[in-house]
């Protein structure tokens, strides 16, 4: 049975099933602003993978008392366009750096939902819209304008299955592309490489 939809009103999302709703970002998110140092909190990264413990390719400043607490289960994403889709829930307690804006969930949701939505194209190109810059690379969108663009926010149980459907799928894509991967770096060469290179 097709499910009956309506249009959202908002351009970026489009039609939705009739019974999901319309939120902010800010009705959904508090910001969590505290700041800490990463002698105290272990300094993470915010990538396009997700938060994972400060690379060491990562540019470091002196100002270790300059940064800002991050918690186990918080949502956090790079505020500048330069770095577009790097974000993601925390698995570690830790620290990051100022440009981030960290997010603590107001009420009952599932976090890996809105993970899938924040890392989408769509929404990336949402977020970038309300930012503010002189050039592309110090482009900034801040809490103040992130709170106000507003999401689908799908009844909870349709949050799981959505999540839970495409964490199914991903995976079944990562493990076809790693297949590849090997079976390509397996191929005997007919050439030496420095011939098939040149």
């Amino acid at each position: 049975m097709t499910r009956k939809m309506k249009d959202s009103g908002i351009e970026w999302i489009g039609e939705i099933p009739e019974d999901w709703k319309i939120g902010r970002i800010g009705h959904l998110y508090t910001e969590r602003k505290t700041k800490v140092s990463d002698f105290d909190y272990p300094p993470l990264s915010v990538t396009k993978m997700g938060i994972l413990p400060q690379l060491s390719t990562a540019a470091k400043t002196d100002a270790h008392d300059d940064r800002k607490l991050v918690c186990k289960g918080d949502f956090a994403i790079n505020s500048r366009s330069d770095r577009r889709g790097s974000c993601g829930i925390s698995a570690f307690d830790g620290s990051v750096s100022l440009i981030n804006t960290i997010l603590k969930p107001r009420s009952e949701m599932h976090p890996v939902y809105y993970d899938w939505l924040f890392h989408s194209t769509m929404f990336s190109d949402e977020f970038y819209k309300w930012g503010h810059g002189i050039v592309d690379d110090l482009w900034t969108t801040n809490w103040q304008d992130m709170k106000k663009i507003a999401v689908p926010v799908p009844p909870l149980s349709d949050q799981h299955r959505i999540a839970s459907y495409l964490d199914t799928q991903c995976a079944k894509i990562d493990a076809v592309l790693e297949q590849t991967w090997q079976s390509i770096i397996m191929v005997p060469l007919s050439r030496p490489l420095s011939q098939i290179l040149s």
